[in-house]
């Protein structure tokens, strides 16, 4: 019998806080060894292991990640950090979003007109509005791109089945973002864009024509249309999208990084295949007079071998995980920043229902299902194909049985979402590219037709 002293743990505290603290030499020093700043940061940043899982228990912002993280994860290879740059976009747009309501009224008698005074009178107005505009057009492709990956990559399967579908649902939230936001400005390209897109809900069976007046409020888009997609853009999809994306990253944490590894620690993969080697049982009683004591009954193993001891390939998120993340936010944020400077965002005149615009295109996002439409029954095109693509992703990680991840033993399912990401893009490119008035075909080498 071992005696477990309720010092040691005392003795342990007070190396993590220790009582006898240097003086502190500087002003900064005193700030950190005062009483607010204590009561800010619960424990000393200490360069240990013990203290390095610390930080990210004690942080509200670190605590959304995991202590320790499997090595390749590290890799910009692992992910291209594509979940995490969609991430970042959306924190840009609710900043830059939130600038410009202060200076945007929903109402089409002043909403264009709000436009042009971000243009010439509000400090940096026109800048803002660039950087949101581009920001939300790469979050939409980052998105797609992120969803690409990790189909190829197989980390849609088991346990991460119903993460797959919180990806869909994100992507679902932020193309409605998008294209609420598109309204907004009130021109010719955001009304004929917009009503380009909503007419595709007349062609739902039964329920069409309710369902568009729900959406645009009335006949035609009008005052109550800005005010509704005013209302689903800055409250109703942010808060969503949000809410969808803490589930999603948290699911992430509990779920475990799709990577293949042996080793120890919390990703360690389980094995079937079992030795049996000496088996330890403690277990913990309280003495007569009170003391706590432990038991530790331990069973030999039938035969005695030399084993190699596994390594645990696993690093602490902080700082190895949050320095690459640092390096790839400010990296986003330069990036939208530049567009935002070389490329304004469009604005063309004044929306007029009575004037249609050669060609009116959908946003590009959609461009490939208009398109589509030109090719085939609208019933079928409109409906039918995008509806059972959405169906059929929502419900792939359960149909897709097969356990294996590595492309090689994937070639099927592979080879068929190749295709069909290649007829998308084909249809995309020369919906944006291809087509002009009436349209017709037309290089882009003759005329560009695009809009962004």
């Amino acid at each position: 019998m071992t005696e477990a002293s309720d010092t040691v743990v005392d003795v342990r505290n007070d190396v993590l806080e220790p009582q006898d603290r240097p003086v502190p030499e500087g002003w900064f020093d005193r700030v950190r060894h005062g009483e607010a700043w204590r009561s800010m940061f619960r424990h000393p940043h200490l360069d240990t292991p013990r203290g390095r899982a610390l930080q990210s228990f004690s942080n509200v912002f670190l605590h959304v990640y995991p202590v320790k993280v499997p090595a390749r994860v590290l890799k910009v290879r692992y992910s291209w950090r594509l979940g995490y740059i969609a991430s970042v976009l959306f924190g840009v747009l609710l900043a830059t979003g939130v600038y410009l309501m202060f200076f945007y009224t929903p109402s089409v008698t002043s909403a264009y007109g709000d436009m042009q005074q971000l243009r010439t009178g509000v400090g940096f107005g026109q800048l803002i509005r660039n950087v949101h505009r581009w920001s939300a057009h790469l979050m939409v492709l980052v998105v797609i791109l992120h969803l690409v990956r990790v189909f190829f990559a197989g980390a849609y399967k088991r346990p991460r089945q119903f993460n797959w579908v919180l990806g869909i649902v994100l992507l679902a939230i932020t193309l409605g973002f998008s294209f609420t936001g598109y309204l907004l400005p009130w021109d010719q390209l955001s009304y004929w864009a917009v009503t380009v897109g909503t007419n595709l809900v007349n062609y739902i069976p039964v329920l069409g024509d309710t369902l568009r007046d729900l959406l645009i409020g009335g006949e035609q888009i009008g005052q109550a249309t800005l005010l509704r997609f005013y209302a689903l853009h800055v409250a109703v999809l942010p808060v969503s999208l949000a809410l969808v994306l803490m589930i999603h990253i948290w699911r992430v944490r509990k779920d475990g990084f799709a990577v293949k590894r042996g080793g120890v620690g919390a990703f360690a993969e389980e094995s079937t295949d079992v030795t049996p080697i000496a088996s330890v049982t403690a277990v913990t009683n309280v003495a007569a007079d009170g003391r706590r004591v432990r038991l530790l009954g331990v069973v030999d193993r039938e035969s005695v071998t030399a084993e190699e001891r596994l390594t645990d390939d696993t690093v602490f998120t902080w700082p190895h995980m949050l320095v690459r993340h640092v390096v790839v936010g400010l990296g986003t944020v330069a990036v939208v920043l530049t567009l935002g400077v070389l490329f304004a965002a469009p604005l063309r005149g004044l929306a007029n229902p009575n004037e249609t615009p050669e060609p009116a295109k959908a946003p590009w996002y959609f461009v490939g299902l208009q398109e589509l439409l030109s090719h085939f029954d609208p019933l079928v095109a409109g409906i039918f194909v995008p509806a059972g693509a959405l169906i059929t992703l929502i419900a792939l990680p359960y149909i897709d049985r097969n356990p294996a991840t590595e492309s090689r033993y994937r070639k099927v399912a592979i080879t068929i979402f190749s295709i069909v990401l290649l007829v998308a893009l084909v249809l995309t490119v020369l919906g944006a590219l291809f087509r002009g008035p009436g349209w017709e075909f037309i290089a882009p080498w003759q005329h560009s037709y695009l809009e962004l």
